[in-house]
């Protein structure tokens, strides 16, 4: 007996009936169909494909959807972001909608009728003008489409995505000011002045990431240890365009990150002078304005951004001898990772060296 269930949603102004049943491997899989203006409307569709389904008329291992060569590529790109809505942070999906604007010479395609050179055609469009990472994730973007599809319209369709992308002209440099550069900015009058000053001392002397810092609580301040606990980040919720506490990045970003004496005292004489929100937050603004208004503020002053604070001061810990290992859990990295991005020589180390040498060589 055939293992199956109904239902409907509302698509393209009208009513789509999906058919999802077991195969003879115990696998689920859907059929599909719309354009229904009613339930009663889809019954014949639903009688004569459950009775093809269970003469096993339908080859299971082909089409899994009715229309699997009708849906053009716009069609699926707006089903797929539905779906990941659902399932995916806000960032990941708005990453999902940007990438897929670079492919909007394909939005009237049918997928079904898509080849490499179409992808390739969008792609040589864009590799002039973007970063090697982002045209990475511009095409993990295009896979994950094409994968949901095949999942759920048409598991015979194959594109061949293996595309070259060019290395960086000039490699992408991480800015990272030097301890005094780093003072003078944290003193500069114009910082000072600024609503945000706080996010930029906290980022500058603990290395958390911005929404760490948003989603900091005076609760989260240790002052007996001297640390601040990380627990969660302030973020746009899913489905939603709030903002919210939510997760953090991944599991090494759940940690605790030592802080100093005068770092306490800091912070207490913002405590005295700032009003708080409904959160208890220390730093009660929302992603945007740090990443839009106040690193415009920054660059003027030091040609840095609220993140490159963070490389900062991992970058200091790293040229005053920490080893990788703490310094990793300090940052809320793996090793690898850490090494990867902080193994450089900055000036600052270059001097430590020379006066090392110069100590050793004296004769």
């Amino acid at each position: 007996m055939l293992d199956y269930n109904v239902t409907y949603r509302r698509k393209d102004k009208g009513l789509q009936c999906i058919i999802s049943y077991k195969d003879s491997n115990g696998k689920w899989k859907q059929k599909s169909k719309q354009g229904f203006n009613a339930q009663k409307d889809a019954k014949p569709y639903v009688e004569n494909t459950l009775r093809e389904l269970e003469r096993g008329l339908i080859n299971e291992n082909n089409i899994i959807s009715a229309d699997y060569d009708s849906i053009t590529f716009k069609g699926l790109c707006n089903e797929f972001i539905g779906h990941e809505k659902l399932y995916r942070e806000y960032n990941t999906v708005r990453n999902h909608e940007i990438a897929f604007v670079s492919f909007s010479d394909l939005d009237n395609k049918k997928v079904a009728s898509l080849k490499k050179i179409n992808i390739r055609k969008c792609f040589d469009k864009i590799v002039s003008n973007l970063k090697q990472a982002t045209l990475k994730k511009y095409l993990q973007s295009i896979k994950l489409l094409f994968n949901y599809y095949i999942d759920n319209y048409d598991n015979n369709f194959s594109i061949d995505l293996n595309l070259e992308i060019p290395k960086d002209k000039v490699p992408t440099i991480k800015r990272a000011l030097s301890k005094a550069e780093l003072d003078t900015l944290l003193n500069s009058k114009r910082l000072l002045k600024s609503k945000y000053y706080i996010v930029a001392y906290i980022a500058a002397n603990t290395g958390l990431r911005c929404g760490e810092i948003l989603g900091l609580t005076w609760n989260d301040i240790d002052e007996v240890n001297f640390r601040i606990n990380v627990t969660r980040q302030w973020k746009i919720a899913k489905n939603t365009n709030t903002h919210d506490f939510g997760e953090l990045k991944n599991k090494n970003a759940y940690r605790t990150v030592p802080i100093s004496p005068p770092f306490i005292r800091k912070l207490k004489e913002y405590k005295n002078i700032v009003p708080t929100d409904i959160h208890n937050r220390i730093a009660p603004f929302d992603n945007l304005q740090i990443t839009s208004s106040f690193n415009t503020t920054l660059r003027k002053i030091s040609n840095i951004t609220i993140h490159e604070l963070r490389h900062t001061y991992i970058t200091l810990l790293v040229a005053n001898g920490l080893d990788f290992k703490t310094v990793a859990k300090i940052a809320g990295h793996d090793v690898k990772q850490t090494l990867n991005t902080y193994s450089h020589v900055t000036d600052d180390m270059m001097k430590n060296a020379s006066n090392t040498i110069s100590k050793i060589f004296l004769s």
